[in-house]
């Protein structure tokens, strides 16, 4: 096996990211850059330089269409995983390289050995603001729980987390468990229909209440650059970076540049 850098690592994804675009293109299905994919795409035209996944969000009709197609997909390659699938811890779906191998430091997941991109369900929000961030509290409540319950014993980014997590991990597993926890997340955030709600957002593993959009903005798809292909983005790609990120096109202090904690082969 071949040791990979963090640029071997962003050419991958942008291999795996083409073989989606071609699927969204064959079947006819929306998508949208997403989070600091999205960013990269307005600031750099590409990956923020120290970035290391891909993003992109699906209207929900357009999410579940891809989960059946999946059902028929035989890429020898690259290979499609979600919650729907059957063959992946996570509320959302992957993209995986299957020629490749990772290993994590803070969290472990059997269904998450490969390199990825994420692809996230979009799903309808309502129109408070305080019954939005209701519905993002209780999301990201059940995502901390999943985090814990997936995390690697003995490795942590504070001491708190050293001391805590390894008492509560057990106590999760036994209690709620990786599956009922995605589940949960699933089933609340399909509660809020993409197509009976004037806006939208990204509940599964969204920012919080600052994602939410006008979905008729929203779906003004406008072409933008990355990495040498025309890709979709938002209407309003604008405020969504300044809701999430501020002054967006300023770059954030080397202190802040993270990646994730991982390593990475490629297998010959």
């Amino acid at each position: 096996m071949e040791k990979l850098s963090l640029k071997d690592l962003q050419h991958l994804e942008l291999e795996i990211f083409k073989y989606f675009i071609s699927l969204c293109e064959k079947y006819k299905l929306r998508y949208f850059l997403a989070g600091g994919t999205l960013l990269g795409a307005i600031r750099h035209k590409g990956f923020i330089p120290w970035d290391d996944d891909i993003d992109v969000l699906m209207p929900r009709t357009d999410y579940d269409r891809l989960q059946n197609i999946g059902k028929k997909l035989c890429d020898k390659r690259y290979k499609l995983a979600s919650f729907e699938l059957g063959n992946l811890n996570y509320p959302f779906a992957k993209i995986f390289d299957t020629h490749t191998q990772i290993k994590k430091v803070f969290d472990f997941d059997e269904t998450e050995q490969q390199v990825w991109i994420d692809i996230f369900p979009l799903d309808g929000l309502p129109e408070s603001d305080a019954e939005t961030e209701k519905i993002f509290k209780k999301s990201l409540f059940m995502r901390d729980i999943l985090k814990i319950q997936k995390s690697q014993d003995g490795s942590a980014k504070s001491t708190f987390k050293k001391i805590v997590k390894p008492v509560l991990k057990p106590i999760l597993l036994k209690c709620i468990g990786i599956e009922k926890s995605v589940e949960k997340i699933d089933r609340f955030a399909r509660n809020y229909s993409f197509d009976d709600y004037d806006y939208i957002g990204g509940i599964v593993w969204g920012y919080g209440k600052q994602e939410k959009m006008k979905k008729t903005e929203y779906l003004k798809t406008v072409q933008v650059d990355f990495e040498g292909l025309k890709v979709n983005a938002p209407g309003c790609w604008d405020k969504y970076l300044t809701n999430l990120y501020g002054d967006y096109m300023r770059l954030p202090p080397e202190e802040q540049r993270l990646t994730h904690d991982m390593e990475i082969w490629l297998i010959k």
